[in-house]
């Protein structure tokens, strides 16, 4: 997987820069670097259908239109919210319900007289929302009518931004409307978007042909990593009964965000009445069908990126009444759990079980791939390779890195103004945390190489650094001293002449014009060279990979019961 990746993004640099694949081995090597910043973006992108898979790559042609359609969405969302922004919260949900549905909002203000048309077009609703909705539509028509006109305006706009192009072109972004995560995806990285489309637009039969290769390569290899997860799963029944405590804290807590009780999800559009009886896999992809829409987004109170309302216990990756896996635990469930440390010290077991889970599959992209990646780089200068491999030792090992982190957090939480970074509170406290300290010292040891490493990946393309020669030392400047402007000399008044009428004292109130001085010109403010991309670097939505490893620690851990943060990509699964 990762080689057909690279393949193809690797093809794409070499046509994107006019060079030939039979280039040197510094190109190469250059070339191959870039192509690995963007493997996951493209395993995002080829997991969907073949018709979208050729949508994607007809939008990547115009990455204008990307832009300003983000551009859009930003002024239809903030218009769209102060709209409802007023009502209770459970009311704002109803209005970005009925906004999923294409033509629903259109078809209930013209039906505002007919209690029976309303009743029978609010059925494409779940079955138990439909009365609460009615409510809302009976007492809320003139907001109604107000997001039907912004649909009204918005519709019309996003037309005339399309109009100039292609057929083709406008089917594709029409179709993308159906898949507001892609647009994000695209938006998040146009380097890439840039990238594939000239690559496209030069060779369309190849990059199709390689997108095409890598879908059924990374759907394989996806497939058999959650077989793996779920026979793992059932024969570690500590770890399992784990997971299952730790999904109903984070329903708790995820309920507790939103204002609700975590029985009753609001916005499950499949078992939100509590019969999961009888129901096959399949139809738990249902979601995919009506996602929030694109211009207004979804509901600003969630705690990260949901495009489309997925059953409570998706997160999780099993349905509940007797623990039917589904999928992997996603991103966000594994992001929440690894960064509260007590889970470590609590669930040490189901710690355990995702790390060496992350030790077999550590380059596919999953959601737990990347969680304890992230994790792991996170906590990088006292949790080493070594501390993870160790399956025997691991569970002791979680538990202790658990309560290492909670005391430390404890430690920060009474003394704000000093915080301890992981290396200072360990210093102070390694008798008490033996393994993190033996961890801390193969650490330092695998940084170094790693950093080697690094130079070296970069010696295969970068010319070596010529040795240094001792330049001379320029002598020191003399300032010159300040120019003197001679003072004339008075002139004796001639005789002949009359005396000189002496001009009277100037009034006070009069202040006396006089001649400003000279002064030199003072050299406009110099611009730091870096200042525009650093400001530009906080919009890009996902973060490189260092060059090099540095032994620094990270922020102090959030405290518990946290919301996921807000910060997932579009992970293939339409999120």
């Amino acid at each position: 997987m990762k080689n057909i990746s690279c393949l193809l993004l690797s093809g794409a640099v070499l046509m994107a820069f006019g060079l030939s694949p039979v280039i040197a081995q510094t190109e190469s090597a250059l070339l191959r670097d870039l192509a690995e910043e963007n493997k996951k973006s493209v395993e995002a992108l080829v997991l969907y259908p073949s018709e979208t898979r050729l949508a994607i790559l007809e939008t990547t042609k115009h990455p204008e239109v990307l832009i300003k359609m983000q551009d859009m969405r930003e002024k239809t969302s903030a218009a769209f919210r102060t709209l409802i922004e007023d009502f209770p919260r459970t009311t704002q949900a109803v209005f970005y319900d009925l906004s999923r549905y294409s033509g629903m909002v259109e078809s209930l203000v013209s039906q505002k007289n007919d209690l029976a048309a309303l009743r029978k077009t609010l059925e494409a609703l779940p079955e138990d929302q439909r009365d609460e909705a009615f409510g809302v539509v009976i007492r809320q028509m003139p907001a109604l009518l107000q997001i039907n006109d912004l649909n009204q305006t918005t519709h019309r706009a996003f037309e005339r931004l399309i109009a100039g192009y292609s057929a083709p072109a406008q089917r594709a972004f029409e179709h993308l409307l159906g898949l507001p995560e892609v647009i994000d995806l695209l938006n998040e990285d146009l380097r890439f978007t840039i990238l594939v489309g000239e690559t496209y637009r030069d060779n369309p039969a190849w990059v199709i042909q390689k997108m095409d290769s890598l879908n059924l390569t990374v759907a394989r290899a996806h497939a058999e990593e959650l077989e793996n997860w779920k026979s793992s799963l059932e024969n570690d029944p500590t770890a399992k009964a784990e997971l299952q405590s730790a999904a109903s804290e984070y329903a708790s807590e995820y309920a507790s965000e939103n204002g609700g009780d975590s029985e009753e999800y609001y916005g499950d559009d499949l078992y939100s009445d509590g019969n999961y009886a009888d129901r096959d896999d399949d139809i738990a992809v249902r979601h995919y069908y009506e996602p929030y829409p694109y211009w207004y987004g979804y509901p600003y109170w969630q705690p990260f990126p949901r495009w489309h309302p997925y059953p409570w216990w998706w997160d999780w990756g099993f349905r509940p009444h007797g623990m039917v896996i589904v999928y992997l635990p996603s991103y966000h469930f594994t992001q929440w759990y690894f960064g509260n440390p007590h889970h470590h010290d609590h669930y040490n077991h189901l710690s355990t079980h995702f790390v060496n889970h992350y030790n077999g599959h550590r380059h596919s992209g999953t959601s737990i791939s990347m969680g304890v990646h992230e994790w792991r780089e996170q906590n990088r200068a006292v949790i080493s390779d070594e501390f993870l491999a160790d399956k025997t030792r691991l569970p002791e090992r979680m538990k202790e890195y658990g309560r290492f982190e909670q005391g430390r957090q404890e430690f920060n939480t009474k003394n704000p103004r000093t915080p301890a970074t992981q290396e200072v509170f360990l210093e102070k406290n390694a008798q008490k945390y033996p393994e993190i300290q033996r961890s801390r010292t193969a650490s330092k040891v695998e940084i170094q190489r790693e950093n080697e490493v690094t130079r070296q990946k970069r010696a295969d393309w970068a010319p070596a650094k010529a040795p240094s020669r001792a330049e001379p030392v320029p002598a020191p400047k003399t300032e010159r001293p300040a120019r003197q402007t001679p003072v004339p000399t008075q002139k004796q008044p001639n005789r002949t002449q009359p005396p000189t009428t002496r001009e009277p004292a100037p009034n006070p109130r009069t202040p006396r014009t006089e001649q400003p001085a000279r002064t030199p010109a003072v050299p406009a403010p110099r611009t730091r060279p870096d200042e525009a991309k650093d400001y530009n670097r906080q919009k890009w939505g996902e973060q490189k990979t260092p060059q090099e490893t540095r032994p620094s620690a990270p922020a102090p851990a959030r405290q518990p019961r946290t919301a996921p943060q807000k910060t997932e990509k579009s992970r293939g699964r339409g999120n």
